[in-house]
């Protein structure tokens, strides 16, 4: 699925956009990314223990599968994608 296929597919499921997890190697290369997404009628609060919970476990099993560590969570929120227009 390429990233644009992924975007139309979150769309059409009615799902926000949620953050990007990137794990590197000990080489600096990146080895594996997961994007998450959610369902809108989460609660703030479900979502962001939600999110966390994932966070911990792709990156557990990213690392002792991989090896590798984690780097970086960025987020997108809608006030990202409005200040970008």
């Amino acid at each position: 699925m390429t990233t644009r296929e992924w975007e139309s597919a979150i769309d059409a499921a009615d799902l926000l956009v949620g953050p990007s997890f990137a794990f590197q190697a000990v080489t600096g290369e990146f080895d594996a990314a997961v994007h998450v997404a959610t369902g809108d009628k989460l609660t703030d609060a479900a979502r962001e223990e939600l999110i966390e919970e994932l966070r911990k476990a792709i990156s557990e099993t990213v690392n002792r599968v991989l090896g590798t560590r984690f780097v970086r969570a960025t987020y997108r929120t809608v006030l990202d994608e409005e200040n970008a227009r």
